[in-house]
């Protein structure tokens, strides 16, 4: 009989702590998660890196076919 009234408090206790830290309504529930997420600038840098990189290899693979073209 303990247990079964000590398993109750247990579950009305975590029912209480689930409400009362539960958001309000209209109040963002992701707020901890977002809280640290990059800025506009910062969130496609790894597009930006890799389309920087295919332009710096194209440009270098013009340049050696062109400078062996030239030697030939």
């Amino acid at each position: 009989m303990t247990s079964l009234l000590f398993s109750i408090a247990v579950v009305g206790l975590f029912c209480w702590l689930a409400y009362h830290f539960a958001p309000a309504p209209g109040e963002r529930w992701d707020r901890l998660l977002t809280r640290y997420r990059p800025h506009a600038p910062m969130a496609d840098w790894s597009a930006g890196d890799y389309d920087d990189q295919r332009q710096f290899v194209d440009l270098d693979t013009a340049r050696t076919r062109h400078e062996s073209a030239v030697q030939s």
